[in-house]
């Protein structure tokens, strides 16, 4: 402190109320930005640590929802111990009606048996389902397997479920190795994804299976070698379903999953609706890989809009912003420090620095308005030269910029940039003419301009039905203009003919000189389209005659030349 009044002593007023400002500045918003960052990281990392436990509670729901359906396979496996597999339809319906698995246990499609019997024996599999179902089933689809293991029943009954009695699950490879991993281990296993033969509707899923193996004691084999009964009790899964129960289950989660079998990645099993869109969003993921009996779920997760919007901490913002407040008030105060210690000594210098300030100031506000009538009169230049009264001036300047804001709209309208030769003259006409369509005619056929030839043609439109009004065919009574265009030649050489055409009572004289509008119109077809314009005066009118490449001769040429090349390379290659 004690240098900085030393400056301020010294006289360097003007270096010290730069330099100390923007240093008190500077010095307040690191220590405030570095504040708000640190707690920034931490909300973060406190953010992070929820969303794994949010995650981690996720993955516990779906294990746990699962191994309570698998629970319902071991209670019955235990209903069929009970009975030595001696059971009726009716019993078995009432047993799963019992478990009102469709109202408690989204996901699930049901419990069924299949049972096993060696190829060949189908007769078996068949006359437990007429028995059961009273209605002839055979069993299906054709296998080349030594077993089959069609399903025999299947509850609770809907169109889905009877739609799989008498299906041969052993004819699935998928189905198959799970079946036998199950019967090797004696434990329930889980199958990779397929498509339940449920899904008869076009709302199709991604399901899988839950096999738990049944072979009933004692008792010799039949004739045939086979078991009382044996098999296995099993249960579909529709894995949209499943997710879905899970992650809406009250309370809620705030996540979105993707789901899928680390030996099926192909295949997705879930995936939730806003899971892409969260993705993006947010950098934090979690991923989680859990046993289901036998099988290895693989779950990314991220966070929803619902956890974002709740764990989103504006603590760092408000420090940022009261640190920036902060450094600006002490950067001002300084500021004001600095002055009021060297208001005593600057008293003297006021009024002739204010003086010196003030000329200043007039001679840059003289230099800013002399380049501003410069600007002016440089976009203005070449119609005032060609104007002999300021009210013709604006007449003719509003004019050309209203042609050329015809154009653009005219242009605007097409989504390919594009405008119709026709309705562009027709709203040229219109706006120098007024509502007067019987004065004069315009037809020809169908032709497109291009942006650079659509603003040419504005205003030499504009300037031809201005001549025309002031000087020409529509200059006075009984007068008339027709305006006609044709194409000619075909290819590169295809070009555009028009003709304009003023008929008049008086005769109408050629100019002793060109006007400012002459030489637009000159500028215009011969410069930027690179045309030609001929005027000729009669007795009776004068008529125009433009020529100029048509804007669509070179795509239509580069359009030939290409079908001619294809055609000659399709001949070379018959000819080899």
């Amino acid at each position: 402190m004690r240098k900085l009044f030393e400056n301020a002593e010294s006289g360097n007023i003007s270096t010290l109320s730069r330099v100390l400002p923007v240093l008190v500045f500077l010095v307040v918003t690191v220590i405030g930005l570095g504040m708000s960052f640190s707690i920034y990281r931490a909300s973060e990392v406190e953010r992070r640590a929820k969303f794994e436990l949010v995650a981690g509670d996720a993955a516990d729901r779906i294990v746990n929802r699962f191994y309570q359906h698998m629970s319902l396979l071991e209670a019955t496996k235990a209903f069929f111990e009970a009975t030595d597999g001696n059971i009726d339809r009716p019993a078995f319906q009432t047993y799963v009606n019992g478990l009102d698995t469709e109202g408690r246990y989204d996901g699930i499609q049901g419990i069924g048996f299949a049972r096993m019997i060696y190829a060949g024996n189908e007769a078996r599999a068949e006359d437990m389902i007429g028995r059961t179902y009273g209605e002839t089933r055979k069993i299906w689809p054709e296998t080349d397997q030594d077993f089959r293991a069609p399903v025999v029943m299947l509850e609770p009954e809907n169109d889905r479920n009877r739609a799989a009695i008498g299906f041969d699950m052993y004819s699935d490879p998928i189905r198959r190795e799970t079946m036998a991993k199950a019967f090797a281990t004696n434990t329930p296993r889980a199958s990779g994804p397929v498509e339940l033969v449920q899904e008869i509707t076009d709302d199709k899923q991604v399901g899988f299976l839950l096999y738990l193996p049944f072979a009933a004691e004692g008792g010799p084999n039949d004739t045939e070698g086979n078991l009382p009964l044996s098999g296995f009790i099993y249960a579909p899964f529709r894995a949209g379903d499943l997710y879905r129960a899970v992650m809406t289950a009250s309370p809620a989660l705030p996540v979105a999953i993707s789901a899928y079998d680390k030996n099926a990645p192909e295949t997705p099993l879930f995936k939730s609706e806003t899971y892409d869109d969260a993705f993006a969003k947010s950098a934090l993921r979690v991923h989680r890989e859990v046993d289901i009996a036998g099988r290895t779920w693989v779950l990314d997760m991220t966070p929803s809009t619902a956890f974002e919007k709740a764990q989103f901490d504006v603590t760092p913002f408000v420090i940022a912003c009261v640190a920036l407040l902060l450094a600006v008030a002490l950067a001002l105060a300084a500021q004001w420090q600095i002055k009021a210690l060297a208001a005593a000594r600057e008293v003297q210098r006021v009024t002739e620095k204010s003086l010196q300030e003030r000329e200043l100031m007039l001679q840059e506000m003289k230099h800013r308005i002399k380049n501003s009538i410069a600007r002016v009169l440089a976009i203005a230049r070449q119609t005032a030269r060609h104007s002999e009264s300021l009210d013709q001036f604006v007449e003719s300047y509003s004019a050309r910029l209203q042609a050329m804001s015809t154009a653009q709209d005219v242009l605007t309208r097409s989504r390919w940039q594009r405008a119709d030769l026709k309705e562009l003259l027709n709203k040229e006409l219109e706006q120098v003419f007024g509502d007067g369509e019987s004065l004069y005619e315009v037809y020809g056929p169908n032709a497109e301009l291009d942006e650079k030839a659509t603003q040419a043609f504005s205003l030499t439109f504009h300037e031809l039905a201005t001549n025309a009004l002031k000087y020409g065919g529509m200059s006075g009574s009984g007068g008339g203009l027709k305006v006609t265009w044709s194409y000619e030649g075909t290819g590169d050489a295809r070009k555009l003919r028009l003709i304009w055409d003023e008929s008049s009572t008086a005769k109408i004289s050629e100019p002793e000189r060109k006007g400012f509008g002459t030489r637009l119109i000159d500028a215009n077809i011969i410069g930027e389209l690179q045309g030609t314009i001929e005027r000729r005066y009669q007795e009776d009118g004068v008529t125009i005659e433009i020529v100029f490449p048509s804007p669509a001769a070179s795509t239509s040429t580069r359009r030939s030349r290409w079908r001619r090349t294809r055609r000659q390379r399709l001949a070379e290659k018959r000819g080899r």
